[in-house]
């Protein structure tokens, strides 16, 4: 059995960074559904879209404008190789939105009968106007290698998208990679300049997996960075929440970018009349016009105009690479060569109602972690990396001794096997210390932001009921909250609302710390871990 197999297996079974910072946006629960975005029930008739997560915001305009056509939609939402890797398992959906439809045409095992673009918006660097001024890019755009020259020397701190979760991310990783070629279209691997995109991602000082998260951890804590690199229209969107002072001017490299170009994608041949409606009401002045004004997205209809603080002025447009094993070769290269290291520490409940099933459930989330059955794309690029340090934590009545792990870029076997071998050895028994753990875990984080300060450090929690034992949530806030305040960092804490855990408690935590919580009540848990991946 695959391990994509056994992850739909679990599913059937019943069954979210060091800084301290921004407010979380709570996952949305998932379906029952081999994929962790949500997948609400099928409405009878209904024509179904997987779309990109981003979307979220534009939905009630896109369900309108379909009922106005007779297509009722339904939207379910998905990351873009998720998304593909969902089609490719066998889930049915009529169509699908993904934000750039290039991989999506190179990675599907059946191609889709129709393609239509219906909106665009651009992958934009904002920036702030202070550090814009002292770039000297106010007066003359730079390149992707100005850009990869500043974040390099520590003039530039920047917020980006995991290039391996996320397509924000992942556009500006290939924007830089063909600019530095000087190729607008078809890179080669062999073409691509790793020196370049080394400099570039050393001034990434925030990550995620969601777009949209990341604005909401900007506009929480917009001293952290600089810089976002998001959509234009979620920058645009952004800078209306901001103090005049901390708002980001849009920044278009004068060697280009590359634009999510939003197809609708058909993949069903029995719902073309549907398809057609409803591409016919999408491209028609109603929606193409206020609707996308007001998200800040830009028409593809020649006729409409976009929103008037989108800049009018072209740019030179990028081609997403066109092969899959130039795509493959970078995000395996970000993964384990080029991006920032990073440390993730894992705070484990193994108390007694953690026995049996869930406590399979997590040894399968360890193992496929690991890196050792990864086969699908996104598995791998969630596995456990080369450079990366992981930290084991198990908690019941007491708080257990931190097992530390080390992926080293010539041994990577030896760091899956000591995971796999410490995840047969878990046992379930006892109370749940939930917050003298997590204790624990902030300081073996901040110890770790004190002696490798170029990592990215971040804390999992994973429990399934209520802290019984030690210290409470309203203790560990407040002496956290106390160590802050003597310049201690607070590090991202992602919990996991699994079983019993109380879901109130656990959005608290994840505010607190600035972190996300993420939900596993009605998704298998590995494919929860997977997807946290994309935040450390």
């Amino acid at each position: 059995m695959s391990a994509w197999q056994r992850l739909a297996a679990l599913l059937l079974l019943g069954l979210g960074l060091a800084a301290c910072g921004p407010k979380p946006e709570a996952a949305a629960p998932a379906a029952a559904s081999p994929a962790a975005a949500s997948a609400p029930a099928q409405n009878a008739g209904a024509f179904t879209v997987l779309a990109g997560s981003e979307l979220r915001d534009v939905a009630p305009a896109l369900e309108q404008a379909a009922r106005a056509a007779g297509v009722p939609l339904q939207l379910s939402y998905a990351g873009t190789l998720d998304m593909v890797e969902r089609i490719n398992a066998g889930e049915t959906f009529d169509a699908i939105l993904p934000p750039n439809g290039a991989y999506p045409a190179l990675a599907l095992t059946s191609q889709p009968l129709a393609r239509e673009k219906l909106f665009y918006s651009r992958v934009a660097l904002g920036v702030k106007a202070p550090v814009l001024q002292q770039l000297g890019w106010d007066r003359t755009a730079p390149t992707w290698a100005d850009i990869a020259r500043a974040a390099a020397q520590g003039r530039l701190r920047y917020a980006m998208t995991n290039p391996a979760s996320s397509n924000t991310g992942m556009s500006a990783l290939f924007a830089v990679a063909s600019a530095a070629a000087g190729k607008t279209e078809d890179l080669s691997a062999k073409e691509v300049d790793t020196r370049v995109l080394k400099d570039f991602l050393a001034g990434q000082k925030l990550t995620a997996g969601s777009s949209g998260w990341l604005a909401e951890a900007f506009e929480n804590d917009p001293g952290a960075v600089d810089a976002l690199i998001n959509y234009e229209a979620v920058i645009l969107r952004l800078n209306e929440k901001l103090p005049a002072a901390q708002r980001l001017a849009l920044v278009y490299p004068r060697d280009g970018v590359i634009s999510a170009d939003y197809p609708l994608m058909l993949l069903q041949g029995g719902r073309r009349a549907d398809y057609d409606r409803l591409v016919a009401a999408l491209k028609a002045p109603g929606f193409q016009g206020q609707p996308l004004r007001d998200a800040r997205l830009r028409p593809s209809s020649p006729e409409a105009q976009p929103g008037g603080d989108l800049p009018a002025a072209p740019v030179v447009e990028l081609s997403f690479p066109n092969r899959l094993e130039v795509i493959d070769a970078v995000l395996s290269a970000y993964q384990s060569e080029l991006r920032r290291p990073a440390t993730s520490i894992f705070v484990l409940d193994v108390s007694g109602s953690m026995s049996g099933q869930r406590m399979g459930q997590m040894r399968e989330a360890l193992n496929i972690l690991s890196g050792a059955q990864a086969s699908a794309a996104s598995q791998r690029y969630a596995a456990f990396q080369a450079r990366e340090r992981v930290l084991l934590i198990p908690f019941s009545n007491d708080v257990g001794e931190a097992t530390q792990v080390h992926f080293l870029a010539g041994d990577l076997p030896a760091g899956r096997q000591r995971v796999q071998d410490y995840a047969a050895r878990l046992q379930a028994y006892g109370g749940t210390a939930i917050y003298d753990a997590l204790t624990v875990a902030q300081q073996l984080a901040r110890e770790e932001l004190r002696t490798r300060p170029e990592r990215f450090v971040s804390i999992v929690l994973l429990t399934d009921g209520t802290n019984t034992m030690g210290r409470d949530f309203k203790a560990f806030e407040r002496e956290q909250a106390q160590a802050w305040k003597q310049g201690a960092a607070l590090v991202r804490v992602f919990p996991i609302i699994f079983g019993e855990a109380q879901p109130e408690e656990m959005q608290s935590l994840a505010r607190f710390t600035g972190g996300r919580a993420f939900d596993a009540r009605k998704t298998a848990l590995p494919l929860v871990f997977k997807e946290i991946r994309g935040y450390q």
